[in-house]
């Protein structure tokens, strides 16, 4: 431990309230200190302004700390700057978790990127004007959604490669909820699913066969034995959804099933 040297340190106390304390050779918990101010109120809430050896200039309040310009500025004058010189400028709150920004404009600018980030929703809505997006790449991913193509959706992704019609799905679930949705609504309209699956595939034979096999006729055969159909698309749903979700689809259908 380096020696203390106690002949440079100015203590100035101004009542029981408030002192002045000068290169205090003691180490606080905020390290080494130029000066400080310290005060203290009736209730025993703490303030310290000072500078440490670092030059890092420091507020530290028990309380609220308030900045408050501009109540004689000229009109759309500069009233509080905050800069940051060669680094970061950071705004954490810690307890509560709050950041609020108010005013009647606010432009953010940056001269690389803008980076928005949240645990959960981002919400963002214009009154009574409209919400602009302009740039040389536009691009969206996602689960599901009304921006999304209907082929992007994960209710049709799940059936792929599996031969059933990924198109009929939309009129099946609306809006999609999960596999369970599409379970329970094979389950509750089997003659419309199987109708579906009927017209899909009577339109490729229609179009393999050049006309000879028309789609309504493959349609009707299929829709009457749409018994079989359905336990071969509920089935063929389980499979895919189960090794798309580590087998807690089964868990679904075997709920519905019972």
């Amino acid at each position: 431990m380096a020696e203390q040297n106690w002949e440079r340190r100015t203590l100035q106390s101004f009542g029981s309230h408030f002192r002045l304390d000068v290169t205090n050779p003691q180490v606080t918990p905020g390290g080494s200190e130029v000066y400080s101010f310290f005060s203290v109120t009736d209730e025993g809430d703490k303030c310290a302004v000072g500078q440490d050896q670092a030059g890092k200039y420091k507020i530290h309040n028990d309380q609220t700390v308030e900045i408050v310009g501009g109540s004689n500025s000229a009109e759309n004058g500069v009233d509080v700057i905050i800069s940051g010189r060669g680094g970061d400028v950071v705004i954490t709150a810690d307890k509560n978790g709050n950041v609020s920004i108010r005013g009647k404009n606010i432009t953010i600018q940056a001269d690389e990127d803008i980076d928005m980030q949240a645990g959960r929703n981002v919400s963002i809505a214009s009154g009574s004007g409209r919400i602009l997006l302009k740039g040389n790449t536009l691009e969206k991913s996602g689960l599901k959604g009304n921006l999304l193509d209907p082929a992007q959706e994960w209710a049709y992704k799940v059936f792929e490669g599996t031969g059933l019609p990924g198109g009929a799905f939309s009129s099946l679930v609306s809006p999609f909820g999960g596999i369970a949705d599409i379970a329970a609504s094979i389950a509750a309209s089997p003659s419309s699913f199987g109708g579906l699956v009927g017209d899909a595939i009577g339109g490729a034979l229609s179009r393999a066969t050049g006309g000879v096999v028309g789609p309504d006729l493959v349609g009707s055969v299929i829709s009457g034995n749409v018994g079989g159909l359905t336990d071969f698309a509920v089935n063929s749903a389980k499979s895919v959804a189960s090794n798309a979700t580590g087998g807690l689809s089964d868990t679904a259908f075997s709920f519905i099933e019972e």
